[in-house]
């Protein structure tokens, strides 16, 4: 019987709380000069001016915050509270999302790396990735994705296609036993890295190749070291 005495004096206690809670709000809100917060959350900036200046209030910004999840200059918190009692004429505080944003796409080609990398640094563009391709004056933006004209999130990041010299290609040839000076005169014409060892041979000529880095009629570039194995002292 206590038991349920306890539970029903809980449950007064709790009623009576909530009621007095209700009556109190009710009290102030229709108090003179007091009215319910706006909610501005999730408003546009100007859409939250014009709802606070509808119950004569007034709204700055407290500060702005980079949101990918919120679009720019929208509405992420307030204070005072959406429908928390406030006097008439009172400062709304709220904090602004600054994006992302949306930025418009620079002409980059036919301008130099040096100048695209400076353009999309001032604009807050990330440059993505850099790709040279043998076409063009080398250090030549020939293209660009996305193209120019085109708004992108600013986050979005930029793929510069750049232009390089041109490699050269050449195919190994077979040096075993010809003389060092014929290779070496051949390398130079040719402006091929090349990097000599001499071994000792006792019985056999000097300066004579005796194996390459590369097996004969294999492809390699021009800016690759060939390496010599030849007799010597």
């Amino acid at each position: 019987m206590s038991l349920l005495r306890a539970l029903l004096y809980s449950f007064v206690f709790v009623v009576v709380f909530a009621v007095a809670g209700y009556v109190t709000m009710k009290v102030l809100v229709r108090e003179e000069g007091t009215i319910a917060c706006p909610d501005t959350v999730g408003k546009e900036l100007s859409d939250a001016r014009r709802l606070a200046e509808a119950k004569d209030l007034s709204v700055i910004v407290s500060r702005y915050e980079k949101r990918k999840d919120i679009p720019y200059n929208h509405v992420i918190s307030q204070r005072p509270e959406p429908n928390m009692p406030v006097r008439k004429g009172r400062i709304l505080s709220v904090v602004v999302s600054e994006g992302p944003l949306l930025v418009s796409i620079p002409l980059l080609t036919n301008h130099t790396l040096t100048y695209a990398e400076t353009t999309l640094k001032e604009r807050y563009i990330p440059l993505k990735k850099t790709l040279y391709v043998p076409h063009g004056p080398a250090g030549t933006v020939v293209a660009q994705s996305p193209q120019s004209g085109r708004n992108i999130v600013d986050e979005e990041g930029m793929t510069l296609f750049v232009a390089s010299s041109p490699k050269r290609y050449f195919l190994m040839p077979d040096l075993v036993g010809k003389k060092i000076t014929e290779v070496v005169s051949e390398m130079e014409t040719k402006q091929i890295k090349y990097n000599i060892t001499y071994l000792a041979k006792p019985g056999k000529p000097e300066k004579i190749v005796l194996q390459t880095s590369l097996p004969p009629k294999t492809p390699f570039k021009e800016d690759d070291t060939l390496y010599i194995l030849a007799t010597g002292g």
